[in-house]
């Protein structure tokens, strides 16, 4: 059986783009520098996820397949955009869905509907033949029973969700749990499809952890003198930019073929999945710079041997589609390793002792004292489960063990509890309440019981703490839960953003998994810092009973 050109366009979006003529901003929609986007356009799999650098066209491609899918009743109960701010969300809206639908009269515009006074073409919602497509921010906006919520995705059933721009969608508290909460939304849907698109971050974050779990396909190109797809630009850079990479007399540089380097073409090519076994749960793509015909190579070999300002890891991210962070941005285990000394834990101590303490439903706990200006020891770690009060009142006699002197609690989520504790231990127990706009430096407040800080500062602090050699003593590396310890300590890291209204740049933690030890330190600074505790001598470990009788035998030389 002949398909018609209509019968293939209803179900290949690529091909539908192509003989609608559809105008892009920068032209009409066509596959002579693109290739690459052929296959994740003629797609019907249920999860597909783009990790990749900037200026590729992928975020255009996914608005095409969304419309063409609402078009051509794919998506009976719609599509869920999601963006990292509902900002983005409006701007999204203007600059890419209403142009396409503006220039698109016959093959789009005709099918968008607006119906009532108001109508449902706007920035954040379109009716598109019968189905909706919704643009909505991720920020989980609401606490309900201790469980973020978004009142802008409930009552909402869809049959697919975009994720675009995935890895600036995790604030501070929230991780990416509106993934799960997005998920719900697809509880009717039998097609239950997701898209996830990203510039990365971090290595097992955000988006190049969910590529990590695809087929990771990459592509490669064709070579005519060895007959085969034998380089992928985007492996071969990482092992020897150098074998891939040729200058020409004029300075500009092409990719060669590793195999006999010959000089090859962006095009043709083929994607490869280097994980075939799970191209059913998931394709996932990744791309660089260096297959767009609008790069140079050359270029992008000299930004990454001498990086703009010294960023190697904006070159890595957004150039080459690669997760990178500096060593200044995140610890490693080895840093906290190196900071473990000879000795276990202890179960008490003659003090005076410091106490940092992240409360969730486990409290971590982290007790040690003062051993110079500037230097510390951690005598014990810990997380304290228990009911109701039952484990505040261990915590309370942890305390009592190790003479805490000062202390710095997480005043949320269970304030009243904590306020209680404080009430109870007395003179020495602080509330933390984390700011971003908290001048530099912790405040004290005598009257409230509450220090503030700004939340970058103090990690950029404990961050220091760990990397200056000297600074810290941990337990020693064997010591039962060290490694879960280590994980949490080395879980955030730290990123750059840019207001788009101010162009102001912030510095911001994210955090790969669980990171309450990391805060336990956090405040166990704090404590440290309320200028009221003394210094402990690194050799008084051992509480020595005194001797209060005089020992007169003693051996006569």
């Amino acid at each position: 059986m002949t398909l018609t050109p209509e019968q293939i366009a209803s179900v290949d979006a690529g091909y539908w783009a192509v003989i609608n003529k559809i105008k892009l901003q920068s032209g009409i929609f066509g596959f002579e520098t693109r290739e690459y986007q052929m296959e994740p356009l003629a797609s019907e799999v249920r999860r597909m996820c783009y990790m990749k650098a900037t200026q590729l066209g992928f975020t255009e491609m996914e608005v095409l397949r969304s419309l063409h899918g609402l078009i051509h009743s794919r998506y009976p109960r719609g599509i869920l955009y999601l963006f990292p701010t509902n900002d983005d969300v409006q701007e999204f809206g203007k600059s890419r869905f209403n142009p396409l639908i503006l220039s698109n009269k016959h093959a789009i515009g005709q099918y968008v509907k607006t119906t009532g006074t108001k109508g449902t073409d706007t920035a954040s919602l379109k009716k598109i033949r019968s189905a909706f497509l919704w643009l909505r921010g991720a920020r989980l906006t609401r606490k309900i029973d201790e469980q973020d919520e978004s009142s802008k995705m409930r009552s909402i059933s869809v049959d697919r969700l975009v994720f675009d721009e995935l890895d600036l969608m995790a604030d501070t508290d929230s991780e990416f749990k509106v993934i799960g909460k997005a998920r719900g939304r697809l509880g009717d849907s039998e097609l239950k499809e997701e898209c996830f698109i990203s510039n990365p971050t971090t290595p097992n974050f955000g988006i190049d952890k969910i590529f990590n779990t695809s087929d990771q396909r990459h592509w490669f190109r064709f070579c005519e003198s060895c007959g085969k797809h034998t380089t992928c630009a985007e492996i071969e850079f990482f092992e020897n930019p150098d074998r891939l990479i040729k200058i020409r007399p004029d300075g500009t540089g092409y990719i060669v073929c590793v195999k006999c380097g010959r000089e090859l073409s962006n095009f043709p090519g083929e994607w490869v999945a280097a994980h075939p076994e799970k191209s059913e749960y998931m394709h996932g793509y990744q791309l660089s710079q260096l297959t767009s015909l609008r790069n140079d190579p050359a270029e992008i070999l000299r930004e990454y041997n001498e990086p703009p300002e010294g960023n190697l890891s904006d070159v890595i991210r957004l150039r080459l589609g690669k997760a990178h962070i500096a060593a200044e941005d995140k610890l490693r285990k080895e840093d906290v390793y190196n900071c473990c000394g000879d000795n276990y834990t202890l179960n008490s101590h003659p003090g005076p002792c410091i106490m940092g303490l992240d409360c969730m439903k486990g409290k971590n706990l982290i007790i040690g004292a003062r051993t110079g200006k500037n230097s510390y020891e951690i005598y014990k770690f810990s997380v304290i489960f228990g009911q109701g009060m039952d484990s505040w009142n261990e915590i309370y006699d942890l305390c009592k063990k190790f003479n805490v002197k000062s202390g710095v609690i997480d005043i949320r989520p269970y304030e009243d509890a904590a306020r209680a504790f404080q009430k109870r231990w007395g003179k020495g127990m602080w509330l933390c309440e984390y700011k971003e706009t908290t001048p530099l430096g912790s405040i004290y407040n005598p009257n409230t019981g509450i220090v503030s800080v700004c939340r970058t500062e103090i990690m950029d602090a404990s961050h220091r703490l760990i990397t200056t050699p000297g600074n810290l003593v941990l337990p020693r590396r064997e010591t039962p839960k060290m490694s879960e310890f280590v994980k949490q300590v080395i879980s955030p890291f730290k990123v750059r953003e840019v207001n788009k209204k101010t162009q102001q740049e912030v510095y911001r933690y994210r955090k790969t998994g669980e990171d309450h030890f990391r805060h336990s330190l956090n405040y166990f600074l704090l404590a440290a810092k309320d200028g009221k505790v003394g210094i402990v001598s690194r050799n008084s470990r051992i509480r020595k009973p005194r001797q209060t009788v005089a020992n007169n035998i003693y051996e006569r030389v």
